[in-house]
């Protein structure tokens, strides 16, 4: 928790208030001027902000109205955008000339006076983190036999949990490390459900990862059987306009950012054929062949088609993927308010044609929660 208030009884006030509801439970950390609430917002993750309006820059400054600084920092801060936040101010005035912005902010704005109605608005607040479930990470998976990949995963600090329920989603929760996670089901496959699923799990947990893992279908020239594609970018490639006699693809491309395409070529150079994943002798087997990290594509249709499959490689020349749900992953992602690190990884068990369903699907699933688990202890590696 932060509390930003330059006056020492009305600090003293909030700060007892928070102590009271949580019943002393709780790390609160103090500011009195614009600049110490900046840095620490800057550096820190908190649950729940109270701060004034008028507070000074730096120290031995007389308190100016920070609102517009104050908005600007909390839609900038990467940390705290999911933070709950609630401005407390004594003065009528200010209070009633800034309503307005802080609501577009989502920022609740409430009168400070001697009566209890700042109290209960606070109360509100913090039941509201008090009942909000987070994780440092979501899994999303279109098949159980997906899921079930990760009691697989041979690390020491990763632990496969019991399942649960959170908001109409359909989660099995996970620990790697210090870091907390879950891996939720889709009740279908397909883009649809993809999209839906992974934006209630962004709304619903503040994640600061979001991935897909899974199994895929693949183009023979450039992802051969048993292939670990992770996906630079995608693109639906039913998206367009369906003609007489051809179809004219518009394809809206969404991709990881670039410190996360960095970070898992890098994860990928360090061993192409991902030996380290391999399996001892008790377990699965899983595939060893050069992992990929390059486009994919995703339609809403099973494709075990050999003529469909090269309509769909036509659209991009290296293209090496190709599935059901990645691009509604990402879209959720880009889509989503507060920046969340994004990728898939799926291991390729056809070539979409029509001897789709010859290759053994637990294999690659297996492969692909190996290496998720990886990327996400490397790309989150604060815990």
């Amino acid at each position: 928790m932060l509390v930003v208030e330059d006056e020492t009884d009305k600090r003293d006030a909030v700060r007892e208030e928070i102590r009271a509801f949580f019943e002393g439970g709780v790390e609160i950390e103090e500011c009195a001027t614009f600049g110490q609430a900046a840095r620490s917002l800057s550096r820190s993750q908190f649950d729940l902000v109270v701060t004034d309006l008028l507070l000074p820059r730096l120290d031995g400054q007389a308190p100016i109205d920070v609102s517009e600084e104050l908005i600007e920092q909390f839609a900038e801060s990467e940390l705290n955008r999911s933070a709950t936040v609630v401005a407390v101010s004594r003065f009528e005035e200010v209070v009633a000339q800034r309503r307005g912005a802080f609501t577009r902010a989502g920022i609740l704005l409430i009168g400070y006076s001697k009566d209890d109605a700042w109290r209960s608005c606070l109360r509100v607040c913090m039941q509201r983190v008090a009942s909000r479930t987070v994780y440092d990470f979501v899994i999303v998976c279109a098949l159980e036999l997906e899921r079930t990949a990760f009691e697989a995963v041979s690390r020491e600090d990763f632990t496969v949990g019991g399942y649960v329920r959170f908001a109409g989603l359909d989660g099995r929760e996970v620990s790697l490390g210090g870091l907390e996670g879950i891996c939720v089901l889709q009740p279908q496959m397909g883009l649809v459900d993809a999209g839906i699923i992974a934006s209630r799990a962004l709304s619903v947990f503040s994640p600061r990862l979001i991935c897909m893992t899974g199994v895929c279908g693949g183009f023979a020239a450039r992802a051969p059987i048993g292939t670990l594609v992770v996906s630079d970018f995608t693109w639906e490639h039913q998206a367009g306009k369906q003609l007489p006699n051809s179809f004219e693809i518009r394809s809206y491309q969404e991709s990881m950012g670039n410190e996360t395409r960095i970070v898992l070529s890098q994860l990928i150079e360090e061993d192409r054929c991902l030996l380290r994943l391999a399996s001892k002798r008790h377990e699965v087997a899983v595939p060893s062949v050069e992992a990929v990290l390059g486009p994919s594509v995703s339609g809403s249709a099973v494709i075990a088609s050999e003529k469909y499959a090269a309509r769909i490689a036509e659209q991009h020349g290296k293209v090496a993927a190709v599935d059901m749900e990645v691009f509604g992953i990402y879209r959720a992602a880009a889509l989503h308010g507060s920046p969340v690190v994004c990728f898939a990884a799926k291991t390729v068990v056809d070539h979409a044609d029509e001897a789709k369903g010859a290759t053994p699907q637990q294999p690659g699933a297996i492969l692909s929660a190996r290496f998720a688990v990886e990327a996400i202890r490397r790309l989150l590696p604060e815990g």
